[in-house]
């Protein structure tokens, strides 16, 4: 089976989404995969707990964790370990710069994909030019591994315009299920092609519950005297630090599976909480978390906050 190559268009990337999901009912399909259904109101969050050598802390319990937000202690809804499946976009840069690292960067990659559950899906997406759709989200890995092997490296670097869609892409994908999110960035250089600015990817990450991983490739020493690459690792860095994922840039291509068995490791040692907000008032106003951990010599990483929800439009009768 040929894997599905779809480009998104320019004038596709600012269209309108719908609204974000949050928690109600677990449900099962005929497959016996576990469903959790939500409604518009709940916040979920991913969340990472690290000791005070970085090393992730797995196995603790629902009341080991309190959830603040601006600074009112939140009731948790739901709880679990691990146990969420993953709906994530895997994004290979294939720019020409890449030519040289991309068949390690493929093996790397595919490695990463057969460490995942046969309940998560996954999408994978290269961008150039172009930003093209290699595999819609799937768990047929054998078909996501042949569309990680077909990629090609020519052309400029549309970085912005790639982590843009997924955003868009993950936040339409069955939004009453609550899952968890993330994107997993590969580049090697600056944004040289999208239509969008990294300002508007931020904002959007920021209305989203995806956790961004990214990884930052570097041709040489040399480039760490760039200051377009120290800008892209920069902007690259705070996207997956605003998210409560990780930014990583490898010395060298070789190391590459190494970060990318990191990133698995901490997926599998995820918790996933979720919460309704006693803030009721719907004015789409930014609201600060801080997710605190009980256990001594802890701390979570997670994102910073969220957007509430808008109020709804009111429609004007014809007369």
């Amino acid at each position: 089976m040929n894997p599905v190559r779809r480009c998104v268009p320019a004038r596709a990337l600012l269209a309108a989404l719908v609204a974000a999901p949050g928690v109600a009912q677990q449900e099962r399909t005929a497959d016996e995969r576990p469903q959790f259904r939500v409604s518009v109101d709940t916040v979920s969050l991913a969340v990472s707990v690290l000791d005070d050598e970085g090393r992730l802390v797995t196995g603790l319990p629902q009341d080991n964790f309190q959830i603040y937000e601006d600074g009112v202690e939140q009731q948790i809804e739901f709880f679990s370990r691990g146990e969420l499946p993953l709906r994530m976009v895997i994004l290979v840069d294939t720019s020409g710069s890449m030519r040289s690292k991309l068949e390690l960067a493929q093996e790397a990659a595919v490695r990463f994909v057969r460490s995942l559950k046969p309940a998560d899906h996954v999408q994978v997406v290269e961008f150039n030019d172009r930003v093209l759709t290699l595999a819609d989200f799937t768990n047929d890995f054998d078909r996501v591994e042949q569309a990680i092997r077909q990629t090609e490296a020519t052309g400029a670097t549309s970085l912005y315009n790639a982590i843009y869609v997924s955003l868009k892409d993950l936040h339409r994908e069955n939004p009453e299920e609550l899952d968890r999110r993330a994107i997993v960035v590969l580049s090697d250089g600056n944004d040289t092609k999208s239509v969008v600015g990294f300002e508007d990817v931020k904002e959007q990450a920021r209305k989203s519950s995806v956790v961004i991983y990214a990884i930052s490739l570097r041709a040489s020493d040399e480039d760490l005297a760039k200051d377009k690459y120290r800008n892209a690792k920069y902007e690259l860095d705070m996207l997956a630090r605003e998210s409560g994922g990780v930014s990583y840039a490898p010395e060298t291509i070789g190391d590459l599976a190494g970060v990318y068995e990191q990133i698995a490791t901490e997926l599998k040692s995820q918790y996933s909480l979720a919460y309704v907000s006693t803030n009721a008032v719907a004015d789409g106003a930014w609201r600060r978390l801080q997710i605190l951990s009980k256990e001594a010599g802890t701390e979570v990483r997670t994102r910073g906050g969220y957007f509430a929800p808008r109020p709804a439009r009111r429609h004007r009768r014809a007369r």
